[in-house]
């Protein structure tokens, strides 16, 4: 593989059916910048997908419907681990039946793998039927790893889905030391406890994130008000009870601060919403963004407030804060997360306690009051964090690991 050449691409992503999650803006980012530098892409999708989602992409609905779509649907056990099997040999029918006339490509890449999609990903290659000369990235966001952050050592969760994962990757050893697979992840912490637990090379990959707003200029006229946000679905692991409390604790100890809030939340938490009832400075934004609705409230936000739970993100990165990093948006996040680690490396950061409602209101009022210098530190990093958070950083990448082993 040559960097000096253009590479066809083929993704595959059974996950890319609508707009909920990240996966239409992850991968139009990767079409975009990989077509930017003269590669050809070619996608795949749920068969179920949205006509805007092929539309947009100009995406192939051959895939079977999205696995991820059904995690938390509520079926009992049983269902649940009939759909590995179910899903993996569909997923192997459609990718034989699109190769069987598509089958040149230079890079085949998987974003999403669960292990029902290694099951198949396993079958397919073992059985021969990966082209020859294609190189084949199966990308790992999360995996069913814990870590003790207190003995600093890493194990894996006990389930059968889990005992079928690390299986699976056992026997993909061959074509992980050849190099004809290779095993993504998009954080170091991630990387290393799956090389420690597997044995195995897997190879970090930064989280590629379009830059959606203008570079700001270095000298910015100071704000009425200091816009605070809080974006996406909120869930327990994203410490949204935490952060709800810890506003409303802010707001009664600083109530003449100048800061306006910002938090989207779809459903739940109503007992910790009803504390901020009553608070002119909060907005709620209860529904999904519309097309372009998001990067004109990106536009507006000077903070994002992201008190995590390292439990859930300590191995994991979340898209949210790569964007703030690369639009300049000072970030504010919890010690002990893959978050608060990049942020400090490739932004300005405000690192709060975990599960500390007083420690978060408190950072809260530090970002406040250190907001000039923060302000200052995340525009002298916009650049540096745009150039890693990239298509073509992910892609040299690519090439470097090829190399490594040619050489």
């Amino acid at each position: 593989m040559n960097n000096g050449h253009s590479l066809k691409w083929l993704i595959v992503e059974d996950a890319l059916r609508d707009q909920q999650g990240h996966w239409f803006e992850y991968i139009s980012t990767f079409q975009k910048g990989l077509q930017e530098i003269g590669d050809q892409v070619t996608i795949l999708a749920d068969r179920e997908a949205q006509t805007f989602i092929l539309e947009e992409l100009k995406a192939l609905p051959a895939l079977p419907p999205s696995i991820w779509h059904r995690m938390s649907d509520g079926a009992n056990p049983l269902v649940r681990y009939l759909r590995l099997p179910v899903h993996g040999w569909r997923t192997v029918q459609a990718m034989k039946r699109f190769l069987a006339t598509h089958n040149n490509y230079d890079v085949i890449f998987v974003p999403t793998v669960l292990v029902h999609h290694l099951l198949a990903w396993t079958w397919l290659i073992k059985r021969g039927l990966m082209p020859g000369q294609t190189q084949i990235i199966l990308f790992f966001p999360n995996a069913p790893v814990q870590y003790d952050q207190t003995h600093q050592t890493y194990s894996w969760s006990e389930s059968l889905t889990t005992k079928l994962l690390r299986y699976l990757l056992k026997q993909l050893t061959p074509e992980v030391q050849q190099r004809k697979v290779i095993l993504g992840v998009e954080t170091h912490p991630m990387q290393k406890a799956l090389s420690f637990l597997t044995g195995l090379d897997f190879t970090y990959f930064p989280h590629p994130v379009e830059p959606i707003l203008n570079q700001p200029s270095q000298s910015t006229p100071p704000k009425d008000s200091i816009v605070m946000a809080s974006y996406g679905g909120a869930r327990h692991e994203k410490g949204n009870d935490i952060l709800y409390q810890a506003i409303a604790i802010f707001n009664q100890n600083s109530p003449d601060a100048k800061t306006q809030f910002i938090l989207q939340c779809l459903e739940g938490f109503e007992a910790e919403r009803e504390l901020l009832v009553g608070f002119n400075n909060v907005e709620w934004i209860n529904r999904y963004f519309q097309p372009g609705e998001y990067a004109n409230y990106l536009q507006k936000t000077d903070v994002v407030l992201l008190p995590y739970r390292p439990a859930s993100y300590c191995l994991r990165v979340s898209r949210v804060v790569i964007e703030a990093m690369v639009n300049g948006i000072i970030v504010l996040a919890t010690e002990g997360t893959t978050l608060a680690e990049q942020a400090k490396e490739f932004g300005a950061l405000v690192s709060c306690k975990n599960e500390n409602l007083i420690n978060v209101a408190n950072s809260i009022k530090d970002v406040i009051d250190n907001y000039q210098q923060l302000q200052s530190e995340s525009k002298q990093k916009i650049l540096m964090s745009q150039s890693h958070f990239s298509v073509k950083k992910f892609r040299d990448c690519l090439i470097e690991k090829c190399l490594e082993y040619s050489t």
